[in-house]
């Protein structure tokens, strides 16, 4: 099959991680002939049955050379010969790359639809489907409603639209009066008005934010849950080396293998769906523990995921291997009309 993928090689700094991996292991495949174009070439190229300019993958794939793909991408191709496309790019995605790809759908199949990817980026759609396997938490563009929320937890989490990798999520709290906003990222703001704080919070966005009960379990780490099609493939702690309330590896996170609860099981059965019904197949569910000591989802993450190389790493299991026959399966099979309405139990 012909599976063509969109990336931006540059943004992975390290051979170990997820992406440069996935190519190496397409790129060996014989099932595949693989194709890549720059997440800039989806703004450059035809939207509909035009050439599209996109470089073959083929053989052993350095991680140097994974890196300089995008230099590659002098093939004129059809968008229409390909049997599948897999969005790999990272957020936040430029303005307008959503929209691109959906003149894309008519012609060619998606494992995550841009159109469901489209709706699902928006923080009202997360608390719509999973707020009964959540913290308690709100989405608002209101500062007087932010800071009401403020006020009735003492200690909040916000996260900005269309980001990841701990890029958008910041801890607000007090200090002697003045509102404190931690990122990772960035150094620790201060705040005398908490409008000051929804200003610096939406950035360029001008999107609501999400606001969300700090968990004071947070340090035991969060837990990753790779879940393609509704399938369960593994999980993972992650968990910050220096005690920081973020856990990404992109931070400073290390791995650790583990359990699926029967009640993590039942909350990913009762969301996966609203993602599937709208063409999303590929989820990392992001579970947190809370006060209680019960793990509750703080976040599902559709399309372009990462955990595929970590939890293979981790279990000397064939994960990318299920992945790839996943797809040979899925792009088969009869392309189905999208639902953008929630999927009743």
């Amino acid at each position: 099959m012909k599976l063509l993928s969109i990336c931006n090689p540059s943004r992975y700094s390290s051979p170990l991680l997820d992406i440069p991996i996935f190519y190496q292991r397409l790129a060996l495949d014989e099932r595949f002939e693989f194709f890549h174009i720059p997440t800039e070439g989806v703004f450059t190229q035809g939207a509909k049955t035009e050439s599209i300019q996109v470089a073959s993958v083929k053989g052993i794939l350095p991680y140097t050379t994974f890196l300089e793909l995008d230099s590659q991408a002098q093939d004129l191709r059809s968008l229409e010969e390909f049997d599948l496309v897999f969005c790999r790019t990272l957020k936040p995605f430029p303005e307008g790359y959503l929209d691109r790809l959906r003149l894309w759908e008519p012609f060619v199949k998606f494992v995550n639809s841009p159109t469901g990817i489209h709706e699902q980026i928006q923080q009202e759609f997360f608390l719509k489907v999973a707020s009964k396997f959540t913290p308690d938490m709100i989405v608002t563009s209101s500062w007087m409603e932010g800071l009401a929320f403020f006020e009735k937890h003492q200690v909040i989490v916000a996260k900005r639209y269309n980001s990841c990798g701990g890029r958008g999520v910041f801890k607000i709290w007090d200090h002697n009066g003045h509102f404190l906003v931690d990122n990772p990222f960035a150094a620790t703001r201060e705040f005398s008005h908490f409008s000051e704080v929804m200003n610096y919070l939406k950035g360029s966005t001008g999107k609501p934010l999400q606001f969300v009960k700090y968990l004071q379990r947070v340090d035991v780490g969060d837990k990753r849950i790779v879940v393609v099609d509704g399938e369960i493939y593994g999980a993972y702690i992650r968990r910050s080396k220096s005690g920081h309330w973020v856990h990404n590896v992109s931070v400073d996170g290390e791995c650790f293998l583990s359990d699926i609860s029967s009640e993590e099981k039942e909350a990913i059965h009762a969301t996966f769906k609203h993602y599937r019904c709208r063409g999303i197949h590929t989820l990392g569910y992001d579970f947190l523990m809370n006060d209680e000591g019960n793990w509750c989802i703080s976040e599902i993450n559709g399309g372009n995921i990462g955990g595929f190389a970590r939890l293979e790493l981790l279990t000397n299991q064939s994960i990318m291997e299920r992945l790839f026959s996943w797809m040979i399966e899925f792009y088969r099979k009869p392309r189905k009309n999208l639902s953008l309405s929630l999927v009743e139990d």
